[in-house]
C-alpha cells in the first residue's frame, strides 16, 4: 500500500492592530492566516492569507524556500477594493530571478534579473515572509547590523498594495538583538529579536520577534509612528 506525503504541518493566525486611528476604535485593522509545510527535501512552503482593512486589500502568498531559506518559487495575488488587482508567479535559481504576471495597470508583465545568492531573500509583505527574511541573517557574528543591497520585493509600497512585480531597495539593513522570551496570545516562545533599520523606502522602524526552533515563525512585531502598527501571534496549531 502506497504511503501518503510525509511532512510537518503548522498553521496559525496573526492579528494586525493599530493605535490611535479613529476608523479603528477596537484597534483591529487586519489579520494574517498561515499554513506551513516542511518537506523531506528541506523545502518549506508558506501559504499566507493577509487581509488589511485600511486600504481594503487582500493578499494571497504561496512561498517556497529551500533548506537554507533561499527562495525557490513564489506566487502573489492582490485583491484591492474588492476587485482583482494583479497576480504574479516567481522562480529563483542560484543566479537569476524571474517572474510572469498580470495586473490591471500594466497588463502582462515579465522580467528576469541577475541576483547574488547571498541576498536571495524576497519581500512579499506577509509577516511570515518577513520572518523568513530574518532566517538569512548570519547570527554567528553575534548581535549587530547586516546590510543587503538591491533586495527584491513584490511591491515597494509599505502595505504591499502595488504590483506584484520586482521592486528594489537600494539598501536594507537587519539588526539582530539576541534572544528574548516573548508572550503573546498563542503562548510563550523563545525568540530571536530583529529590526529592519536604515531602509531606503522610508519605512518607519520595524522590530519583530521570530521563533528559535528553526522554522522562523513570526511571533510579534511593532512598526513605529506614523503607522503605530502592532502584530501578535494569536493562534498556533501543530497539525503533524
Amino acid at each position: 500500500m502506497a504511503s501518503g506525503p510525509k511532512h510537518r504541518e503548522i498553521s496559525g493566525t496573526i492579528s494586525y492592530q493599530i493605535d490611535g486611528h479613529p476608523d479603528f476604535p477596537d484597534r483591529n485593522w487586519g489579520i494574517e492566516r498561515f499554513h506551513m509545510t516542511h518537506h523531506g527535501d528541506g523545502h518549506r512552503v508558506m501559504r499566507a492569507y493577509c487581509e488589511l482593512h485600511d486600504v481594503a486589500l487582500t493578499r494571497d502568498v504561496v512561498a517556497t524556500v529551500d533548506a537554507d531559506f533561499h527562495p525557490h518559487d513564489t506566487f502573489v495575488r492582490l485583491t484591492k477594493d474588492n476587485k482583482f488587482y494583479g497576480s504574479t508567479w516567481y522562480r529563483w535559481t542560484d543566479t537569476q530571478a524571474e517572474y510572469q504576471g498580470f495586473n490591471i495597470e500594466r497588463g502582462r508583465i515579465s522580467e528576469t534579473v541577475e541576483i547574488d545568492r547571498n541576498i536571495r531573500g524576497f519581500g512579499t509583505h506577509n509577516l511570515t515572509g518577513d520572518a523568513w527574511l530574518a532566517a538569512r541573517f548570519d547570527r554567528s557574528t553575534g548581535e549587530g547590523i547586516q546590510t543587503f543591497k538591491n533586495n527584491l520585493l513584490s511591491s515597494i509600497d509599505h502595505r504591499g498594495a502595488t504590483g506584484p512585480d520586482f521592486q528594489r531597495t537600494t539598501t536594507s539593513s537587519l539588526q539582530y538583538s539576541g534572544v528574548e522570551t516573548v508572550t503573546v496570545p498563542a503562548g510563550t516562545f523563545e525568540c530571536y529579536k530583529f529590526a529592519f533599520v536604515m531602509t531606503s523606502n522610508d519605512h518607519p522602524p520595524y522590530e519583530f520577534w521570530v521563533t528559535t526552533d528553526g522554522d522562523f515563525l513570526f511571533v510579534k512585531g511593532a512598526v513605529a509612528a506614523p503607522y503605530n502598527w502592532t502584530f501578535e501571534l494569536e493562534e498556533l496549531n501543530i497539525i503533524r
